[in-house]
């Protein structure tokens, strides 16, 4: 399982944005920003509501042609 962290970075390293992985996962930005802090352990359903909000983002986003 992936954790918050590892999610951010996968958003950041494809351009996505937390708040469009959140809005897309349906969970409050500001619920996360609780969890990467530490304040709030996250349960297991809501980071992988998160991770396939992700993968939905990455599969939707142009690819890159070089």
């Amino acid at each position: 399982m992936q954790s918050i962290h590892d999610i951010k970075a996968k958003a950041k390293a494809h351009k996505i944005t937390m708040s469009a992985v959140c809005n897309e996962a349906g969970i409050q930005q500001s619920q996360v920003s609780r969890w990467l802090s530490g304040t709030v352990e996250p349960l297991w359903t809501s980071v992988n509501q998160l991770h396939l909000a992700l993968e939905k983002l990455i599969d939707r986003s142009p690819v890159a042609i070089d």
